[in-house]
């Protein structure tokens, strides 16, 4: 079974369940793969000018994108 086969035989809250778990993989080791060069640069620039708008959680942030989302397959 390839790995493509086995992702697209999950369900949705599966999918989003492994992309949290490789997530905690990659954090795990961060020395493991280095930035881009650009990176560095954008988070100075961020940090200079941040969002006035208030800080969300995690939780909060991907409801609000899967909400975007699902308005924006609905229109199209």
């Amino acid at each position: 079974m390839t790995l493509e086969t086995l992702i697209g035989g999950l369900t949705r809250e599966e999918k989003l369940a492994a992309l949290d778990l490789i997530w905690e993989h990659l954090q795990s080791e961060p020395g493991s793969f280095a930035s881009p060069a650009w990176h560095e640069q954008v988070i100075r620039e961020r940090l200079q000018r941040p969002d006035p708008a208030p800080r969300v959680s995690l939780a909060e942030a991907r409801t609000q994108v899967e909400e975007a989302v699902h308005a924006r397959r609905a229109s199209s």
